[in-house]
């Protein structure tokens, strides 16, 4: 018989976050989109994570065997921090970060390459949209688990299978996004450019992309954070030797749960550099847009 209890805790947290949340919301007395400045920002962002770190170090103090929650599930702060040195030394974890952003990026370029432009002609002339339809489908409906064991197969184990698989992902993911994007472009752009003259062409490479250009930026910014996500799922599974799932899979095979968490930490990082230097990227081709950043 099922054992319900682990679903009945998820459920009663689940419940007890929400109602709190809501009650902080309700005694603040928060405004609906209301503007909150830099500093004030960083500030709550800060807050989070000192609550975090202040949690983690209450569970984890302690010798091992006095600790609320034991080392092999949740190794200390200081633990985490001293994994650092043998996975750099023993593992070569500067070279997997290399070797994973390597990946990402290659997949992720070559999928751009070709989803932003198919996306841009399916959205724009039916024919191109009924033929190429079946790729679009292929986004919406099919895991994406399931292309790590087909670009095995299509591709082998190597490097080319990472990037091929990323390529995949990338692809699927963007495809639909770009298309979404080009088709709200509003019809009134197109009429005025029509009155003008404008050739098809035209409409295409001076009405639609050009509207169009700084939500794809932010969707191509987007897929290629989720494309972090897959290169270590497809490292775990694959277990090339450099790599940053790879660290997490030798890892989690040796019981080195302090090595796992200082993966993710290094992981969470390059999230947070990478996605800064999109929005840069951004603010730099697109000054005339305000975002919320």
């Amino acid at each position: 018989m099922t054992d319900l209890r682990p679903l009945l805790g998820f459920l009663a947290f689940a419940l007890v976050f929400g109602t709190l949340l809501t009650l902080v919301v309700r005694v603040a007395r928060l405004h609906v989109r209301g503007e909150l400045d830099y500093s004030r920002a960083l500030g709550l962002t800060a807050l989070f994570v000192g609550v975090v770190l202040v949690v983690w170090w209450f569970l984890t103090r302690g010798q091992i065997g006095e600790r609320i929650v034991q080392p092999l599930i949740l190794p200390s702060p200081m633990e985490v921090l001293r994994s650092f040195v043998p996975l750099h030394v023993e593992q070569g974890l500067v070279r997997s970060v290399i070797t994973s952003w390597a990946r990402v990026t290659t997949g992720f370029l070559l999928a751009a390459i070709v989803a932003v432009p198919l996306g841009v002609y399916m959205a724009t002339f039916s024919s191109i949209a009924a033929f190429f339809r079946p790729l679009a489908l292929a986004g919406a409906y099919v895991p994406i688990i399931v292309f790590i064991p087909l670009s095995m197969t299509w591709f082998g184990t190597g490097e080319t299978q990472k990037i091929g698989f990323l390529f995949i992902g990338c692809f699927v993911a963007l495809l639909p996004l770009v298309i979404k994007d080009i088709a709200d472009v509003p019809s009134a752009f197109l009429d005025v450019a029509v009155t003008k003259g404008a050739s098809q062409w035209q409409l295409v490479r001076l009405v639609l992309f050009p509207v169009a250009q700084a939500n794809i930026w932010d969707h191509l910014r987007g897929v290629y954070g989720v494309g972090w996500g897959w290169i270590i799922m497809a490292e775990v599974y694959v277990r090339p030797q450099y790599g940053l799932g790879a660290l997490i899979g030798v890892s989690e095979r040796r019981s080195q749960t302090a090595s796992i968490f200082a993966v993710i930490i290094v992981i969470v990082l390059i999230a947070v550099a990478c996605d800064q230097l999109w929005r840069l990227g951004g603010e730099l081709l697109f000054p005339y847009r305000k975002t919320d950043e």
